[in-house]
Order: structure tokens, then sequence, then C-alpha cells
């Protein structure tokens, strides 16, 4: 058995639709998953997707469903397939920070 497919953090479905927003506060689409290090999005489109080029450094907000509590997060596109994408988690830079 290969340990270079086992991940450090295990992915979690969400049955929830949470939204995410970029910094413009346009709607990027739903969070299909998350783990301790990173999240999938299924964008709302092809052309969104498109817009975020893999490597792309962004603060994203995560709004809840039902209560509309919002969540910051720094993070960067590591994965993109079709209307498909993963980001990773990463802490804020220095200019970031407030």
């Amino acid at each position: 058995m290969s340990l270079k497919h086992i991940r450090k953090f295990p992915r979690l479905e969400i049955s929830e639709e949470a939204r995410v927003q970029d910094e413009s506060g346009r709607e990027l689409g739903i969070v299909s998953e998350v783990s301790g290090n990173g999240m999938g999005l299924l964008t709302s489109s092809l052309a969104v997707a498109q817009s975020l080029e893999v490597g792309r450094r962004m603060r994203i907000t995560i709004v809840e469903p039902g209560s509309g509590a919002t969540n910051v997060a720094d993070v960067v596109v590591r994965f993109r397939d079709g209307k498909k994408m993963g980001m990773e988690f990463v802490e804020p830079t220095t200019d970031d920070r407030r």
C-alpha cells in the first residue's frame, strides 16, 4: 500500500450550501467538501472557474446557509477541473493583516 495517497486531513462532504464570495462580493459558488487545510468548490459557472487561475492567492468569505454567518479565509487556488476547484487555506500575508 502506498502512503502517497493518504491525506493529512480527511475530506468531509458538505450537505448544506455554504456560499463563497471573493473580495469584491462576487459569488464564486458553493462549498462541496472541506478539510483541515482546504476546501472543494463547485463554481457557479465555467466563466467564474476560468477567472480563478491555479496559484492565485485571494481572500474569500464563506456565508453559512440559514444563519448568514460569515467566515473570512485566505486561500490559494490549487486545482481546477471544469467548474470544480480546490483551494488551500493559507496564513494571511503581512499586507493582508489588519
